[in-house]
């Protein structure tokens, strides 16, 4: 049942809830000027769960979802001069599987044992 206990604790608690972005607008505004330094920190290792909690705790709160998803929609608003295009795998395939060459049977030298020989005639 409802005591005053657990309806004033539930009060506090909303009163407590930290504030959301105010728009997607602000939450752009935001990327635009960080975006390099958050590539830079997943450079170094930290996970969209890092960074979101590191910008909550710097006063804007943001969830790890919300953080993800806005990144990704920043990078598709982007122009693509500035992105790196990503390589097709049979690009891979073909940088990475070694170079053999083939001498056809027509050129390749005679035997030693031939040519000994024919020394020796």
């Amino acid at each position: 049942m409802l005591s005053e206990d657990l309806i004033s604790k539930i009060g506090n608690n909303l009163d407590a809830m930290p504030p959301k972005p105010a728009s997607r607008r602000e939450l752009d505004a935001l990327l635009t000027q960080i975006e390099a330094k958050i590539r830079a920190a997943q450079e170094r290792g930290a996970t969209y769960a890092d960074i979101a909690k590191q910008i909550s705790e710097s006063g804007y709160p943001i969830k790890t979802s919300t953080l993800r998803l806005a990144l990704q929609r920043h990078r598709k608003k982007e122009p693509r001069a500035k992105r790196v295009p990503a390589r097709k795998s049979t690009e891979k395939a073909q940088h990475s599987a070694p170079q053999v060459k083939t001498i056809p049977a027509s050129v390749t030298p005679a035997t030693p044992s031939a040519s000994k020989k024919s020394e020796s005639a």
